[in-house]
């Protein structure tokens, strides 16, 4: 595999990630693929055709809302890569991400009925740096997050150029990141402290010197629409930086069991996010 940079920073050992696909009709072998490797890959398990029509209603709306121009590039002075209301009455998108063969696989996987955050972080990357390392739980645990796991779909085809995500495998059994990192929450401060560099979830600025601490390599693969690659809120991924010249696009979506207890910040027709109504602030 051809060098690869995060965050602007070479990586320089990069691997293929484990296609789990043949467990498919396996479940116990499945959540056992789950609990060693703190992810499953399933190349092709979506419906290619759905995901390619999503695609389209996204870019539709991205060029008539100002932020592409036609053929995917991005328009000048673009600042944001989170593109929330575009997953907005969105039926394309939603039927993806929220019904058809996703919730099939995690119905199935988690052997009981299922629901899913209301928030969907629909992902526009223009050219340029990739996401910080970080898992998910210090985003998220003010729910379960013993049953809580992430969707990253490439909402079109992903080659290295425009850089998917990368793994850690592992990573979400180290006592570091699970506990020491795991536990904290972004929006959680002390009120009695300044701090000068407030914590904004990312467990390393640097995805090569972190992965050598951990001593794990980096995962990742060539996507492609109808790919599907989910993992738990303790697994520590990143986003490749985007070196082609055209949007990467992709969603992250959250599932759990019905019966759990789901965070707040998510939830509901209008989620609160990261916004004032979910900040804490504590005595420390």
């Amino acid at each position: 595999m051809t060098k690869l940079t995060s965050g602007g920073v070479d990586l320089d050992d990069v691997g293929p990630l484990r296609s789990s696909i043949d467990l498919l009709d396996d479940l116990p072998a499945l959540r056992a693929r789950m609990d060693e490797d703190g992810y499953l890959f399933l190349p092709g398990y979506l419906d290619r055709d759905e995901v390619l029509a999503a695609r389209a209603e996204i870019m539709r709306r991205l060029v008539e809302g100002g932020a592409a121009l036609p053929g995917g590039r991005p328009a000048p002075d673009l600042p944001s890569r989170l593109h929330t209301e575009l997953t907005r009455d969105n039926a394309p998108l939603d039927h993806v991400l929220y019904g058809g063969r996703m919730v099939t696989f995690y119905e199935r996987f988690l052997a009981e009925p299922i629901r899913h955050y209301d928030f969907t972080w629909l992902r526009a990357v223009p050219p340029g740096r990739g996401t910080l390392p970080h898992a998910d739980s210090v985003f998220m645990n003010r729910g379960t997050t013993a049953a809580l796991y992430t969707a990253w779909t490439p909402l079109g085809d992903i080659d290295t150029t425009l850089g998917g995500l990368i793994v850690l495998p592992g990573s979400h059994r180290l006592r570091a990141v699970r506990y020491d990192y795991g536990t904290r929450d972004v929006d959680v401060t002390c009120s009695n402290v300044t701090e000068d560099d407030p914590f904004d979830g990312t467990i390393s600025h640097d995805p090569r010197a972190l992965a050598e601490r951990l001593g794990i390599r980096w995962l990742t693969a060539g996507f492609r629409a109808g790919d599907l690659l989910t993992f738990t809120p303790f697994t520590v991924h990143a986003s490749l930086d985007n070196r082609g010249e055209v949007f990467r696009l992709s969603s992250d979506s959250r599932y759990q069991p019905a019966s759990l207890p789901a965070d707040e910040r998510w939830v509901g027709p209008n989620p609160s996010a990261h916004g004032p109504a979910s900040k804490l602030a504590y005595i420390c």
